[in-house]
């Protein structure tokens, strides 16, 4: 871990992403990259590039404004005239949506196979890592740690993104600290839909929607399935090397954010994570397709 450099990889996960029309910049939030079946997706919430509230339905912009394309916010190698110094910076990198823009005809987004846009607030767009990205930003999410973790109510999870825009030196993300408020294995039941996602308890702001869910435990726990019952009483406990002991720590990725519950129900002032496993029905959208 570098003292004077990004201390932990999971803060070069996420970008900033902004949504445009011809007008110019409409609203900000937050997406990063998967890898499924060996291609790469960029993941964010369905209401970022609709431009519409995933519950109601309605434009979330005042002016009625709909995003055209959006913008990602990257890291780029710079060209350089003297051939052995390499530099690079964040750089705006179009990204289009549509396959006509102007009509708002043919999404290149893809969404839940089953769900739908309006039953699961996740998509993803092919997004081939570009020759100009450095191979150490912007790392795919699920690639980061084959760490498993027991996922429990109660527990840590941070929510690594771009609050109101917000960023720190290099285009670096702000991490909130919730707490996983609800059972994650089961579906949520908002505004009479079953949505694949689970609850966090936490202070998080406008902007951080499509923002990487990082679930993180200390304690002791079986590796290889985190949920079944270690007994350190166990003959031959200690010989074990599939048991994280007491003190040990680790993060795994559970999901993706994507905001407050709506209206009424935002009063508990809770907010969803979808499961992972709801991004990767998503991004196996595209293999249908094909």
């Amino acid at each position: 871990m570098p003292e004077n450099g990004v201390r932990s990889t999971y803060s070069q996960a996420p970008f900033r992403i902004s949504t445009h029309d011809n007008g110019g910049q409409i609203a900000t939030g937050t997406a990063f990259h998967f890898l499924y079946d060996g291609k790469r997706f960029i993941v964010t919430n369905w209401h970022n590039l609709t431009g519409r509230d995933f519950f109601s339905g309605k434009n979330l912009n005042l002016n009625a404004r709909t995003p055209l394309w959006i913008e990602v916010h990257t890291a780029l190698w710079l060209s350089s005239a003297i051939a052995s110094v390499r530099n690079f910076r964040i750089v705006s990198r179009r990204v289009e949506i549509y396959s006509n823009p102007d009509a708002q005809l043919d999404p290149l987004w893809f969404e839940h196979p089953l769900l739908g846009g309006r039953g699961c607030d996740i998509v993803a767009i092919l997004d081939p890592k570009p020759d100009q990205e450095p191979e150490f930003m912007h790392n795919c999410v699920n690639l980061i740690s084959n760490a498993r973790v027991p996922v429990l109510p109660g527990e840590l999870a941070f929510v690594i993104g771009y609050p109101r825009g917000l960023h720190t030196g290099f285009g670096l993300p702000i991490w909130k600290s919730t707490f996983i408020a609800s059972e994650p294995h089961f579906n949520v039941e908002v505004a009479e839909r079953s949505l694949p996602a689970f609850f966090l308890d936490g202070y998080t702001r406008e902007g951080m929607s499509g923002s990487p869910v990082f679930a993180r435990y200390r304690g002791m726990w079986d590796v290889k399935d985190p949920y079944k019952p270690v007994d350190p009483s166990e003959p031959n406990f200690w010989s074990r090397d599939d048991v994280a002991i007491f003190g040990s720590e680790a993060t795994e990725f559970i999901g993706i954010y994507s905001g407050r519950i709506p209206e009424k129900e935002g009063e508990a002032a809770l907010g969803l994570c979808w499961r992972k496993d709801a991004i990767e029905q998503v991004c196996s959208a595209y293999s249908l397709s094909g």
